[in-house]
């Protein structure tokens, strides 16, 4: 890597740790090892790195979703499969972990982290429909309803989880897969007869 992925493999990494208001320049500088000139002359300013560096991460888990779900086997297993991703359920999602900081107020900083929640709720709901569809599954609820819960679920998972300061992650999925069972009748379940 050069050094600016240098400064932006960091900064992707303090965001998430530590979130926009609590990373300074200085924090990305010491944990990319690059100078305060090499800082400016990449980036104008935080704000400018920190609008790539989401975006980065943005890019990437939306890359991470759409692995999972264009593998072969039920929704619910590819599902969980991109759920289970996230090992650091303390540090909440990549993403959501940075909508409760005040970068939410800048229009740069939040277009990208809309755009990450309306791509999962739109394509979980463009995936349940083309499964109907194709008669693999019977959907009880509509799909948007679905999406919206599941994407509901996860982020809320992680702000429990944070608030606790213990995981609550796996309980949550459990009772977002149980929910989903009730939701979604794969083709071959008794309960699609």
């Amino acid at each position: 890597m050069g050094r600016r992925e240098d400064i932006i493999e960091a900064t992707k990494d303090l965001l998430w740790e530590k979130g926009y208001e609590a990373t300074s320049p200085r924090d990305i500088q010491a944990k990319s090892h690059a100078g305060q000139g090499s800082f400016y002359h990449h980036f104008p300013s935080k704000q400018a790195l920190v609008r790539e560096a989401i975006v980065e991460v943005v890019e990437e888990r939306i890359a991470d979703f759409e692995e999972a779900m264009s593998r072969n086997g039920r929704f619910k297993d590819r599902l969980l499969r991109f759920l289970e991703q996230n090992r650091r359920p303390l540090s909440g999602c990549r993403v959501g972990r940075l909508v409760w900081d005040s970068a939410i107020q800048d229009d740069e900083l939040r277009r990208p982290l809309s755009h990450y929640f309306d791509h999962l709720e739109t394509r979980l709901q463009d995936i349940l429909n083309q499964e109907q569809a194709a008669g693999s599954i019977r959907l009880a609820l509509p799909a948007a309803h679905i999406a919206l819960t599941i994407v509901m679920v996860v982020q809320g998972s992680f702000a429990v989880s944070r608030a606790m300061k213990r995981s609550r992650a796996n309980d949550a999925r459990a009772a977002l897969l149980g929910c989903l069972d009730l939701a979604i009748v794969e083709h071959g379940d008794s309960r699609s007869a």
